[in-house]
């Protein structure tokens, strides 16, 4: 239960509801890579997160997104080569979004 305080500002992470995003993801002759992504106001508590690489094409064909370290004002994106090679690659601002509920 959420405790309201007078002039508290209401926002879709406060009223337990989501927030969702894109970020840009770019980095050089890596098999995985972390990202910290900042909630634009914090939640009452940890929310579920789930991520999604959008482009499956080129250097991020193979690989796989997932939240790890997540708390009520960010989480850490991690990206990883899915299909076990140990080949290192290269992102140029691969689009990742991102959706958190409370």
């Amino acid at each position: 239960m959420t405790h309201w305080q007078s002039g508290m500002i209401l926002t879709p992470a406060r009223l337990g509801e989501q927030e969702s995003g894109q970020v840009e993801v770019s980095f050089t002759d890596l098999t995985s890579h972390t990202q910290v992504v900042t909630f634009d106001a914090p939640f009452a508590a940890a929310p579920h997160v789930s991520t999604q690489i959008v482009s499956g094409s080129g250097a991020a064909a193979r690989w796989e997104s997932r939240p790890i370290s997540i708390s009520a004002t960010q989480f850490t994106l991690f990206v990883y080569r899915g299909d076990g090679s140990a080949s290192p690659s290269t992102w140029s601002d691969v689009p990742v979004q991102w959706i958190a509920v409370l």
